[in-house]
């Protein structure tokens, strides 16, 4: 009991491989897995199944249940959606969460048993090709907990775009400098703007699809712009180097500093991408957004710190109509944005493969 109740942090949180240490008077190896998964009490029993701890010499140590409070509830739905195993004959303990429709299994154990370890591997197996899902592209989303920035895997549909089809011309040689800049040692920027549908999300996705396996991309929500000023952010970023932050709608991180009252995130992006330590993190970051370039801070501009910018327009009416052509639709007599294409009522549905595409 006394190492249940040491292994709560000061803020009152489990934590588990402090509770191994104290148990086993060794540290942990660990092995995990989280997936989406329905919260139900037929998912967590289908998990325990496959587990099976007590015929694997485990034993419960505490469990949390999920219950309605309603009088009417169905109280046959009432199921344990956490709980602690361990195993005083193999010095290991299994953590197992199905919360907020995400199942998380923790497997910690000695790496000096060897078969321990390949039954735990055997195990992590069984559980992805049970409940895991098929391989998709991921980028991080920033995240920041009582104590520091962290980030969350976050999965998104596989987007292929043809971009000599569904891009006009003189976008191609800009894109094809993004691309290579990608893996280059430097750091800089790229701002694409222009009206919304033009296709500025759906060439971001594009290139998430296309490199994920060998770029770290951290989505940058609006909500922690103003967190670039944190000093705790550039030392999450010193962990961060060679990323692809990606800042959308980011009007207001890079509209000039004349015109602000306070101290601007434009002062952050410019010693990233072009000051004392940008040779070293090598941090490129992806704006977008719809306002003028005219409104945007001049220093951003200057040559030596700019990868590359472009301005996303309607299409030009040849691939506006070749576009609609390949979709069933009719043809259009004005330019359209890619967005209006994709999301044309004209179009004949039985020929469309059917999925979802972001502008």
């Amino acid at each position: 009991m006394s190492e249940l109740l040491k292994a709560f942090d000061s803020y009152n949180e489990f934590e588990r491989s402090s509770y191994f240490t104290l148990l086993f008077n060794t540290l942990s190896s660990s092995i995990s897995l989280e997936v989406p998964l329905e919260e139900s009490k037929e998912n967590i029993n289908k998990v325990l199944k496959l587990i099976n701890p007590s015929e694997n010499d485990y034993e419960l140590v505490f469990k949390n249940w999920n219950t309605e409070d309603a009088s009417n509830a169905d109280f046959q739905q009432d199921f344990p959606y956490q709980l602690l195993y361990k195993s005083i004959k193999k010095k290991s303990i299994i953590w197992i969460s199905l919360e907020d429709d995400t199942l998380a299994i923790n497997f910690l154990y000695d790496c000096k048993d060897a078969s321990l370890e390949d039954w735990i591997i055997e195990m992590n197996h069984k559980l992805r090709n049970s409940f895991g899902l098929s391989r998709t592209p991921i980028f991080k989303v920033l995240t920041k907990n009582h104590s520091s920035f962290q980030t969350e895997d976050v999965r998104t549909e596989k987007t292929e775009m043809n971009l000599r089809e569904n891009y006009n011309d003189d976008f191609i040689e800009v894109s094809n400098k993004i691309e290579n800049s990608i893996f280059t040692k430097e750091s800089g920027l790229i701002l694409l703007y222009g009206s919304p549908g033009t296709g500025k999300t759906t060439y971001i996705k594009s290139l998430i699809t296309k490199y994920h396996q060998k770029c770290n991309f951290i989505f940058i929500q609006n909500e922690f712009v103003n967190n670039l000023l944190d000093p705790d952010f550039i030392s999450f970023l010193l962990k961060q180097r060679n990323s692809i932050l990606i800042i959308e709608d980011a009007e207001k991180v890079i509209t000039s500093r004349e015109n602000l009252k306070e101290e601007s995130v434009v002062s952050t992006i410019l010693q990233l991408t072009d000051g004392l330590f940008s040779d070293y993190l090598n941090i490129k970051i992806i704006c977008t957004f719809n306002t003028s370039l005219s409104k945007i801070d001049t220093a951003l501009l200057r040559k030596g710190r700019m990868i590359s910018m472009y301005e996303f327009k309607t299409l030009s009416i040849e691939k506006t109509n070749n576009v609609l052509q390949k979709l069933g639709a009719n043809n259009s007599n004005e330019k359209l944005t890619l967005s209006d294409i994709y999301n044309n009522d004209n179009k004949s549905y039985s020929n469309i493969k059917k999925g979802k595409i972001g502008f």
